[in-house]
């Protein structure tokens, strides 16, 4: 129970570390990135390349708008899932497929975040050598393809001195470090013809940030988002910023309250299973202190329990339970209980014989079986494997003998009749049994219930003798007389009756 209360405990911990990560917003703004365009463009295979040059830019773009307000070249590490997650969603949304994305490498070759040569930040990048001649060759206007020249081959320049020969990934992570670190010093509209140039997209416009200059009230949005005609024509096609925030704050405010619910709906659960498991604990414990008070227990069940033996043991109610097939196995009834046929996981094959009831006298029967059986060794004897306690069930473990017991062979009529020097050998076998218990107890036991259904047979028909019904002989008199009172009873049906 402490276990899965610190389990629990370090479940709720990881949530509440996890949710400002869910509720974080991404600061990268792309609510002016014509979306569409880009979805018409990744839907044409043989615009791909195009295609991953306008996400590519618009990226950038939001990157160095940011890198403008925080002198920072992305988002912060912690943000970074959110924003790549945010972003995918958002292109996902105006049908740009997943594949194109994972062609063009977004979150990889085209991160939110930008780390070149240990430099994170805007100042790192222009205190950089050689990053002066950037600036020199890429002043505005860039309209004209020389110039536009100039400046690449300044920046190819600048990357290739700075980062050496790396690998293509690095490259471009960091011509798109000195965009941002460039764009970041200038306007929205300066910052516009610089990616166009950085970037190749022909046409390629980003309206300034509201607020940024003056503007006409704008005229009321279509129901759906407007196709550029041209390529080269783009139109804002996203819904309005506000809008989308709006959309985004209810998603994440769903996913809040969905893990939130989650949590507390495990913790209920684990609740109900601790108190469910405390209490079998507690009726268990009061079921064998009740049955202790009214059954006094046997010295020889403690004496076993203390200790494990090959020989005898204590079996448990769970493995006991599974090795006869949920009690199913019956090979025998008695008058003190059912007998089941068990193999256990160990290979071991025993005799499970169930205590009808747990009365005084019953449980008195089930202290003197252990009791006596456990010292009894003998190879004409039914040895007592084990016992199993389970509040009132009792149980006691025979080694299992294969061939029944004597009454079938003699008595039912599918069985092969046993041949008389079987029979014979069967009879000496009991007299060893018996003569062990008259002469070699300490005390001398009477068995007092010798017949046929009592004699059971292994694999080999060496007869060995079972049963309850010992009875110790105080006086070896006394038991002569009652041996010579029944000298004239058939031998399989006598009884020895002390009064």
């Amino acid at each position: 129970m402490v276990v899965y209360a610190k389990a629990m405990l370090g479940f709720l911990a990881f949530i509440g570390l996890q949710l400002p990560l869910i509720l974080a917003d991404c600061p990268l703004d792309l609510s002016g990135s014509n979306f569409t365009l880009v979805a018409s463009l990744c839907s044409n295979k043989n615009e791909r390349g195009k295609c991953c040059r306008y996400m590519n830019a618009f990226v950038a773009f939001s990157v160095a708008r940011h890198a403008n307000v925080t002198g920072n070249l992305g988002v912060t590490s912690n943000l970074s899932d959110v924003c790549i997650q945010s972003i995918l969603q958002t292109m996902e949304l105006y049908g740009v497929p997943r594949n194109a994305t994972n062609f063009c490498g977004f979150g990889t070759k085209i991160p939110v975040s930008y780390y070149c040569r240990d430099r994170t930040t805007v100042s790192q990048m222009l205190e950089s050598p050689k990053f002066m001649d950037v600036t020199k060759n890429c002043k505005l206007p860039l309209s004209q393809e020389n110039e536009c020249r100039k400046c690449l081959n300044a920046g190819i320049n600048y990357v290739h001195h700075l980062v050496g020969s790396q690998d293509n990934i690095t490259l471009s992570t960091c011509r798109d470090a000195t965009f941002a670190a460039l764009a970041s010093q200038v306007d929205n509209i300066s910052a516009v013809e610089i990616a166009s140039c950085f970037f190749q997209v022909g046409g390629f416009n980003i309206p300034p940030v509201l607020g940024s200059s003056p503007s006409p009230p704008a005229p009321k949005a279509s129901p759906s988002p407007l196709v550029a005609a041209t390529p080269n024509q783009l139109v804002l096609g996203a819904p309005p910023n506000q809008k989308h925030h709006e959309r985004h704050l209810m998603s994440i405010l769903g996913i809040g309250i969905a893990v939130t619910v989650a949590a507390i709906m495990m913790l209920i659960v684990l609740v109900v299973l601790i108190r469910k498991k405390s209490r079998e604990l507690e009726d268990s414990e009061n079921v064998n202190t009740n049955s202790s008070k009214h059954f006094p227990t046997c010295r020889a069940m403690h004496k076993f329990q203390e200790g494990t033996s090959s020989m005898f043991r204590k079996y448990s109610y769970k493995e006991t339970k599974r090795g006869t097939y949920g009690f199913s196995t019956i090979i025998g009834r008695g008058g003190f209980g059912t007998v089941y046929k068990a193999q256990y996981t160990d290979g071991s094959m025993v005799a499970v014989k169930r205590m009808n009831r747990v009365s005084e006298q019953g449980e008195d029967e089930f202290c003197r079986e252990i009791e006596l059986l456990a010292r009894l060794h003998h190879r004409h004897l039914v040895a007592l494997r084990g016992f199993c306690i389970k509040k009132r069930k009792r149980f006691l473990m025979y080694e299992y003998m294969s061939n029944g017991c004597l009454k079938d062979h003699l008595h039912s009529p599918g069985k092969t009749p046993l041949s008389w020097e079987t029979r014979i050998q069967i009879a000496i076998d009991v007299a060893n049994a018996l003569e062990y218990l008259h002469f070699y107890c300490d005390p001398p036991l009477c068995h007092r219930d010798i017949k046929s259904s009592n004699i059971l047979l292994d694999e080999d028909f060496v007869a060995k003798v079972s049963g309850c019904r010992f009875w110790p002989c105080t006086c070896f008199k006394r038991w002569l007389y009652l041996l010579r009172t029944c000298k004239n009873r058939h031998p399989w049906n006598s009884r020895l009756y002390g009064s």
